[in-house]
């Protein structure tokens, strides 16, 4: 009840804030007309509409809003695949118009945590030197001298949003039903993504999580700073870190007068961050210039945790493929491994598809590596998805925003780099790593295992079929035109799956024979191994020829 009553009052200012920038066109289509102000704020309207361009009045409405639309309009600033270009440039000026919230640090941290202050801090700072829509962050320091920063989250931020929330869903569907374009970009599930986004967001327990897996994953790494937090000090609604000493990773000049090579370190970036997506498969979601420092050192700090992306094994898996062959410009895999990787899709046409991804890719092969622009690329790829209908998980989408940011770095530092070169040594790596023995083991079991479980259902349903035959359950009633055609192809079918049983036998078999590790060995290879992967190859070129043959 509280929050339908938030919501109504929340959505009576929208509606005076459409009206304020020219949108009563799009209100009188809905069913909150009724809640239409006065006149003299649609004399108003008329004004901006003559004054301003549509996309100026977009973007001021979502500033006066706050902060939910603000970072939604922030989180589409980098879909140049979706909106117009002028578009694009009015929402990359979002700002956090946000007015200081004046607090008692000490008396908040008492509240919040149940401790006294000064037992734990040397000093806190009264005024915040940072100000955001989710929390202002203050500077302070410990008993130990140890200088940190304190998040403080804004008080009721949680029941605005909360309220902002439910609103936006009322507008995504007037929206989808009163234009195609918002029905193509899939923007329910947009919000639906951005909902949990900015709820992991409001946790501050979810980011010092963040902090600390992003930790372990690094532990041991040298050419990365690693910032520590006090779990012993935070609580969902406060978060106490480290204060990190660094220049902005963009800031060229400072890079040279800390008698650091610009170049290194936009290389030691980029693979910092490449490290993060295909290796740990869970990496910073927001790597912009004020999130990365450089240290007197010349190891890079991350920093600010809050929006994180994640892949579970097999998403990563499914996005080595992707990559691989993306490079290798192989479209008809790249389409098969979209599938695997999409939400859901509508193709209406695969032909087309493969034929837009093969002219998208000789577009590549025309440019020059130091003139390829990834956000083009990037946006001129997502476009041919949204054309397919096709949507992908959020952690892509969060990728793909992360790498047009991480580029836009190195090309600040080195304005020759190419990102795409950069990947090679990684996709190189993932082809060694699924040849290699422990690898080739862990598949044949897969394999293994979904076979037997095939043996152990076939009998049986064999035997279901057989008893419906005996009790004259199941009758043919329908006469077979080329029965004795159906009966060689059959036969066929039978030769080729008992000829892939025993090319998965022996694969399976050299996979164990790897693990088992017996002499004699060749190149470290157990020999017997070596045999029985030659002949599975073997057999599979023989299935593959016979195929292509009855196929031709």
């Amino acid at each position: 009840m509280v929050n339908q009553k938030r919501k109504l009052k929340r959505t009576v200012s929208l509606v005076s804030i459409f009206v304020k920038y020219g949108f009563e066109e799009l209100l009188i289509r809905s069913n909150i007309k009724s809640l239409l102000p006065s006149d003299d704020d649609n004399e108003q309207a008329a004004e901006a509409e003559l004054s301003l361009t549509v996309y100026e009045r977009i973007r001021m409405a979502l500033e006066e809003l706050g902060p939910t639309y603000v970072k939604f309009g922030q989180a589409f600033s980098s879909r140049e695949d979706l909106l117009p270009a002028e578009m694009i440039v009015e929402l990359q000026k979002l700002q956090d118009n946000v007015e200081i919230e004046v607090l008692d640090v000490k008396e908040r941290i008492e509240a919040e945590l149940g401790i006294d202050p000064d037992e734990y801090f040397e000093s806190v700072d009264t005024e915040p030197f940072a100000s955001a829509s989710i929390s202002q962050v203050y500077k302070a320091k410990l008993k130990s001298g140890a200088p940190v920063v304190l998040k403080i989250k804004r008080a009721g931020i949680r029941e605005v949003v909360a309220s902002d929330m439910l609103i936006m869903k009322d507008v995504a569907k007037l929206l989808t039903n009163y234009s195609e374009l918002f029905r193509k970009i899939n923007l329910n599930e947009v919000l639906e993504a951005f909902e949990k986004s900015i709820f992991q967001e409001l946790s501050f327990l979810n980011e010092l999580a963040n902090i600390e897996k992003f930790n372990r994953n690094f532990k041991g790494v040298d050419t990365i700073y690693l910032v520590k937090a006090y779990p012993e000090l935070s609580n969902d609604n406060i978060l106490c870190m480290e204060f990190v000493e660094g220049v902005k990773i963009t800031n060229k000049e400072a890079i040279i007068a800390l008698g650091l090579n610009p170049a290194s370190i936009a290389s030691r970036g980029l693979d910092l961050y490449l490290v993060q997506v295909l290796e740990h498969g869970f990496f910073h979601a927001d790597p912009h210039p004020g999130n990365l420092l450089v240290m007197d050192s010349g190891k890079i700090a991350f920093i600010d945790f809050g929006s994180m992306g994640s892949m579970v094994p097999k998403e990563k898996e499914l996005l080595e493929d992707f990559i691989s062959h993306f490079i290798e410009q192989d479209a008809r895999r790249l389409i098969a491994t979209i599938k695997k990787m999409a939400i859901r899709f509508n193709i209406s046409d695969e032909k087309k598809l493969e034929k837009d991804i093969h002219h998208f890719f000789n577009l590549l092969n025309s440019t020059s590596l130091q003139e390829i622009d990834v956000k083009e690329v990037l946006s001129r790829f997502s476009a041919i998805l949204n054309e397919n209908e096709i949507l992908m998980p959020e952690h892509l989408y969060l990728l793909v925003r992360g790498i047009v940011l991480i580029e836009g770095i190195g090309r600040a530092l080195i304005p020759d780099l190419n990102i795409i070169e950069s990947l090679k040594p990684y996709i190189f790596k993932i082809a060694i790593r699924k040849l290699s023995p422990e690898n080739l083991k862990i598949s044949g079991m897969k394999l293994l295992r979904t076979l037997t479980d095939a043996l152990k259902t076939m009998p049986d349903d064999v035997q279901s079929v057989l008893a419906k035959l005996n009790n004259g359950d199941l009758k043919v009633v329908q006469e077979i035109e080329g029965l004795s055609l159906i009966k060689k192809l059959i036969s066929r079918l039978m030769n080729r799956l008992v000829f892939a049983i025993l090319m998965s036998g022996l694969f399976i078999s050299s996979a164990i024979l790897v693990l088992a590790d017996k002499p004699p060995y060749f190149n470290g290879i157990p020999v017997l191994a070596l045999i029985g992967f030659i002949l599975s190859l073997v057999f599979g070129i023989s299935l593959l020829i016979s195929w292509l043959s009855k196929n031709k």
